[in-house]
This record gives C-alpha cells, structure tokens and sequence, in this order.
C-alpha cells in the first residue's frame, strides 16, 4: 500500500476557511432573523436585525481582512484563492446593510 507524501499533498487555504466560518456564523442568525421577520405574527423579532447590525458589520470587516489576506498570501504562492475569495465576499456582502444604514439617503 503506497502512503501520499508530504510534498504530493496539497495545502489547505486555512485562512479562506476561517473567513468562511466568521461569515456564517452571523450570516445564518441574521438571514433565520430576516425570514421568521416575514410573517405578520412574528413582526416583533425586527430587533434582533438592530441588535445584529454591529455585530455584522465587524465580523464582515474581520472576514474581509482575513480574506484580502488568504488571497494576497495564496496568490504570492500560486496557488488557487479560491476559499479566500468566497470568505472575502461574504464579508463584503455582511459589511453592506451598515454601510446602506450609514450613507443611505432617507429621501
């Protein structure tokens, strides 16, 4: 039985996966928060969405850092960044409510 070498084995994009698990963990709180906010009976949880707010935008900013730099790292490696870019966008994508809440016009 013939064992994989270490140097045939190929490195896991670790800081993409740690952006990807920052994001879900307040990506799927705010989306389960999001929906049950859509029936009429369940109107009161709406707060939850001011409580969460923050906390999104500082965990998307820490995902966006951490996944700007798996992809600055993975492509000085020429490797795939793919995980990076994946953990890089959902960060970008929980960072935009506050930026709309902040620079929206109320017109």
């Amino acid at each position: 039985m013939a064992s994989v070498s270490p140097a045939g084995r190929r490195a896991a994009d670790a800081l993409g996966i740690v952006a990807i698990i920052l994001a879900a963990l307040i990506l799927l709180p705010a989306l389960m928060i999001f929906l049950i906010g859509l029936s009429p009976e369940m109107n009161a949880i709406w707060w939850l969405g001011i409580v969460l707010l923050p906390i999104m935008a500082f965990l998307g900013g820490v995902a966006v850092v951490i996944g700007v730099i798996g992809v600055v790292l993975r492509v000085r490696q020429h490797r795939n960044p793919v995980l990076s870019i994946i953990g890089l966008v959902l960060g970008v994508l929980l960072v935009l409510p506050m930026l709309w809440v902040l620079v929206g016009s109320t017109v």
